[in-house]
């Protein structure tokens, strides 16, 4: 996405803040003019927006509080998720775990989140989870990761 595109983004985005849903919708039909992927970049962040305050804040305000205090990783180095294989843990926080796993069928590295067992039992946590990766899924910027799956990959251990 270029630095252009996203100034456009953030000035509809303003804009769309300001006016009801039935104003926003009319607005982004004439102010997107068929751009389909413009309009599902903004409704995204519109979707996100609790206080109006969205791009105003550093990222990590975004996250939710930690809510669990692991003292040890759920996965280990060399264990499998599909067609994955967990490298180390990056990072953990409230929502889950970080990793560093190899994709052995596109033999790329990629980061893969991990819900915490108690959250993943939470049928209305799960449903955020999958909400948050569709809705950074319509987003493309260098400084925005890039989503490829989300859902249930269960460790090989686990598959019966």
């Amino acid at each position: 996405m270029t630095s252009e595109r996203w100034r456009k983004i953030e000035e509809l985005f303003h804009a769309a803040q300001e006016l009801n849903a039935n104003g926003r919708q009319a607005f982004l039909a004439q102010a997107c003019q068929g751009d389909d992927e413009l309009r599902r970049q903004i409704e995204a962040l519109l979707a996100r927006d609790e206080d109006g305050q969205i791009l105003d804040r550093p990222a990590t305000e975004l996250l939710p509080e930690t809510t669990t205090h692991r003292t040890a990783p759920s996965l280990s180095a060399g264990e499998k998720l599909g067609h994955y294989e967990i490298v180390d843990l990056v990072g953990s926080g409230g929502m889950g775990e970080v990793y560093r796993a190899r994709d052995s069928r596109l033999r790329r590295n990629v980061a893969i989140k991990v819900l915490p067992s108690e959250v993943s039992r939470d049928p209305e946590r799960r449903q955020r989870f999958e909400r948050e990766g569709r809705s950074v899924a319509l987003l493309n910027h260098p400084n925005v990761v890039s989503i490829y799956d989300v859902g249930g990959v269960r460790p090989k251990s686990e598959t019966p």
